[in-house]
């Protein structure tokens, strides 16, 4: 497996699905990291949060972030792409209610205005699969 579309389909096996990885923000030096429920498609990573967090907080200083899950790692940058009732996330809330099932409806409060969706543009990453190590740059496709 090299080609870039083989390792979407590890990426989509491994990470298209509800998966609890580790995020890290940096603001003034400062490392902060948490858990964090995500979902892979199409080269970013996508997240159920709220404007008021400590995440989105710094990631309105810094949208520099990684994440983290076993050996798999990512660098990317973080967009806050609104409330999730908005007109342009239409098609996403749809999947991330199906993909966050256990809990959107308990956990994501789409009457709060704060609530919102942070899509994670991927950079580069490094993945496993049982026998091979790839490092992958977004950007270029490789």
């Amino acid at each position: 497996m090299s080609a870039f579309s083989d390792i979407q389909i590890l990426l989509n096996k491994q990470f298209g699905q509800d998966t609890t990885m580790s995020l890290a923000t940096c603001v003034d030096n400062y490392v902060t990291v948490r858990e964090i429920d995500a979902y892979y498609s199409k080269g970013s990573f996508y997240i159920t949060t709220h404007e008021a967090s400590t995440k989105m907080k710094q990631i309105v200083e810094n949208p520099n972030v990684a994440l983290c899950k076993g050996l798999f790692s990512a660098t990317g940058i973080a967009i806050n792409l609104g409330h999730p009732t908005s007109d342009t996330n239409k098609e996403l809330r749809d999947e991330l209610r199906k993909v966050f099932y256990k809990f959107y409806d308990n956990h994501v409060d789409e009457n709060n205005p704060g609530t919102c969706f942070l899509k994670i543009d991927l950079s580069k990453a490094v993945a496993f699969d049982k026998e091979n190590k790839y490092e992958i740059y977004f950007e270029k496709k490789m």
